[in-house]
C-alpha cells in the first residue's frame, strides 16, 4: 500500500490532513480532465488581466508588464524542466501536490498583496508551479490505461479550451468589479484542483524500461520497444529537434495575436470588443469541431496531421497582411484555429510516442519548454517590429519561416522512412 499524508493549510487560517492509503489503481482519465479543465479555468483568468492590471491599477509602463511577462515564460521554462525531472526521478503523485500547493499559494497570495513590485513576485511563482503543472499532467496523461495516448490529449485539448473560454469570459464580466475578486475565484478553483490532485492522482505510475528502436510503426516514425535501459536518458534526436523548432515558431507565431492583433486591430478602426470577441469564437469553434478534426487525425500517421496543420497554421499570417475588415479576420482566425487543432493536440502524443517511457516527464517537459521558449521571444520580436510600423514584414515573415521549418521536418521524416524502409530489406 502506498500512504501519503498531505497536510493543506487553508486560506483563513488552521489546516486539515488527508491520510491517503489506496490500493494501487490507474489513473481515471476523467480526473485528469477534470483538473485540467480547472487548472485552465484559473490560469485564463490570470494571464489576460496582467498587463491591464499592471498598466490601468499599478500604472506600470508596457515596457516593464512586457518584461513581467517575458521572464515569467522563462520562469514557466524552468518549471516545466524541473516538471519533467520530478516526474522521471522522483515521486510523480508528490510532485503534483507539491506543485498545486505552490500555485495555490502563489494566487491567494495576490489576493492580498497585489501591489508593485509584490504582484510581480507571485505572479512569477505561479508560473513556475504552472510550468511543471502542465509537464506532470502531460507525464501523467501517458500512463493513461485504455485508450491512445493521442485520444487522451486531444481529450485534453477540447477541455483545455472550454477553460481558456471560462476563465476569458469570468474575466471579461467580473474584472469591473475587482481583480481581488478574480484572485480569489481563481484560488478557489486551485484549491478544488489541488484536494482532487491529493485524492485522485496516488497511483502507480507504471515505468517500462525501453530504449528507442527501428522498429517502424506504419505511421513512419520510431516505435519504442522494450529491450531493457535501467539508465535511460532523454536524448534529442533529428526529428525532436524539427518538432521543437515548430513548436518554438508556432507560439511565437501565436503570441503576435495575444500581443499585437489587439492594438493593430484598433488601428484599423475596430473596437476593442471585437478583440475579445475573437477568442470567444476561437474557444467555441474548437469546442464544436475538434471531435471531428481528431477522428480524422487519429486514422492517419502523425506527421501528417501536425504537417497539414504548420501549413494551414502558417497560411492564416500570410491573409493576415490582406485583411481589413472584422469579418476578414475572423475567417484568417478561423483558418489558424483549424491549423491549431489538426496540429497542437498530436504534437505531446507523437512526443510520447517517439521516446521512451522511462523519460516521459523529461519528453514533456521539453514539449513545454519549447512552446514557452516561443513565447518568450514572441512578445520581444512582434514588439520590435510594430514599434517600426513593420506589421505586413512581421506577417510574411513568420509565414515564411514557419513553412521553412515545417518542410524540414517532412524532409527529416522522408528521411527517418526511407532509411528505416532501407534497413528492413
Amino acid at each position: 500500500m502506498n500512504r501519503f499524508r498531505v497536510t493543506i493549510i487553508l486560506l483563513f487560517g488552521g489546516f486539515m490532513q488527508i491520510d491517503l492509503t489506496d490500493k494501487p489503481r490507474p489513473l481515471d482519465e476523467k480526473w485528469l480532465l477534470f483538473g485540467t479543465l480547472l487548472s485552465n479555468t484559473g490560469n485564463s483568468m490570470i494571464w489576460p488581466v496582467t498587463t491591464l492590471y499592471m498598466t490601468g491599477v499599478l500604472h506600470q509602463s508596457f515596457t516593464m508588464a512586457g518584461l513581467v511577462l517575458m521572464v515569467g515564460s522563462l520562469i514557466s521554462m524552468v518549471g516545466s524542466f524541473v516538471g519533467g525531472k520530478l516526474f522521471d526521478n522522483w515521486r510523480p503523485y508528490e510532485a503534483m501536490v507539491i506543485t498545486s500547493f505552490i500555485i495555490l499559494i502563489a494566487v491567494s497570495s495576490l489576493i492580498i498583496w497585489n501591489g508593485w513590485p509584490v504582484f510581480a513576485f507571485f505572479i512569477w511563482l505561479a508560473n513556475f508551479g504552472m510550468g511543471a503543472e502542465q509537464t506532470l499532467v502531460n507525464s501523467f496523461a501517458t500512463t493513461i490505461p485504455g485508450e491512445k495516448t493521442r485520444i487522451v490529449f486531444n481529450n485534453m485539448y477540447i477541455v483545455l479550451n472550454i477553460g481558456v473560454v471560462l476563465g476569458t469570459l469570468a474575466v471579461g464580466y467580473l474584472f469591473d468589479y475587482g481583480f481581488n475578486l478574480l484572485m480569489m475565484i481563481s484560488a478557489a478553483l486551485y484549491f478544488t484542483l489541488m484536494l482532487i490532485i491529493a485524492t485522485k492522482f496516488n497511483v502507480p505510475v507504471v515505468r517500462t524500461n525501453t530504449e528507442a528502436t527501428g522498429v517502424t510503426t506504419p505511421e513512419g516514425t520510431e516505435k519504442v520497444s522494450s529491450v531493457g535501459a535501467p539508465n535511460q536518458r532523454f536524448r534529442l534526436t533529428p526529428v525532436l529537434v524539427a518538432i521543437g523548432a515548430l513548436l518554438f515558431i508556432t507560439y511565437l507565431s501565436y503570441m503576435l495575436w495575444e500581443t499585437v492583433m489587439a492594438p493593430h486591430m484598433k488601428s484599423l478602426g475596430m473596437p476593442t470588443r471585437n478583440y475579445a470577441d475573437l477568442w470567444m469564437i476561437n474557444g467555441v469553434t474548437i469546442i464544436l469541431l475538434q471531435k471531428f478534426v481528431s477522428n480524422w487525425a487519429n486514422q492517419r500517421p502523425y506527421q501528417v496531421s501536425v504537417i497539414l496543420g504548420s501549413i494551414i497554421f502558417a497560411s492564416s499570417f500570410f491573409f493576415l497582411i490582406f485583411v481589413k475588415e472584422f469579418w476578414q479576420i475572423v475567417l484568417v482566425f478561423e483558418l489558424l484555429t483549424i491549423g491549431e487543432m489538426l496540429q497542437s493536440p498530436q504534437v505531446p502524443a507523437w512526443v510520447a510516442q517517439i521516446t521512451p517511457k522511462e523519460v516521459a516527464g523529461q519528453a514533456q517537459g521539453f514539449v513545454s519548454m519549447m512552446i514557452s521558449s516561443g513565447r518568450v521571444i514572441g512578445p520581444i520580436y512582434s514588439g520590435m517590429m510594430m514599434d517600426r510600423g513593420w506589421m505586413k514584414i512581421l506577417f510574411l515573415s513568420v509565414f515564411i519561416i514557419m513553412l521553412i521549418i515545417t518542410a524540414l521536418l517532412a524532409i527529416t521524416m522522408a528521411k527517418r522512412t526511407k532509411k528505416t524502409v532501407e534497413n528492413n530489406k
